[in-house]
């Protein structure tokens, strides 16, 4: 036998129809991974651009209603010393007026808890 002979015979000779194979085999495979893959990224891609939307909506309404809230809260502090400002202020501009008013309401409220 001639080496030259057997070697063009064997499956992984030198013309490489072995080798052709399995590349095309490879491929095949590759191309079919892609078709699944493909179609299967552009939906995960979606969906991840659809949370992370949903997200930012919720932190922006979350955001937006602290800030709602603080300044609710600011308000609702403020009240009492604007009262006690408006009522010092009347006092020390009419300060007879005030004693008069302060005694009126208070034989008033008198008045109303003894009926009881």
């Amino acid at each position: 036998m001639d080496k030259g002979s057997d070697f063009s015979s064997d499956p992984l000779s030198a013309d490489g129809t072995l080798q052709r194979g399995i590349h095309r085999v490879g491929d095949s495979l590759h191309g079919g991974i892609d078709k699944v893959v493909d179609p299967v990224h552009g939906v995960v891609e979606r969906a991840s651009a659809s949370a992370h939307q949903a997200v930012d909506r919720l932190a922006s309404g979350v955001a937006s209603a602290a800030q709602n809230l603080d300044e609710r809260l600011d308000k609702a502090r403020a009240t009492p010393r604007h009262a006690v400002d408006c009522a010092r202020d009347y006092v020390a501009a009419r300060p007879l007026k005030a004693v008069a008013l302060a005694f009126a309401v208070g034989w008033v409220w008198g008045r109303i808890g003894a009926n009881r």
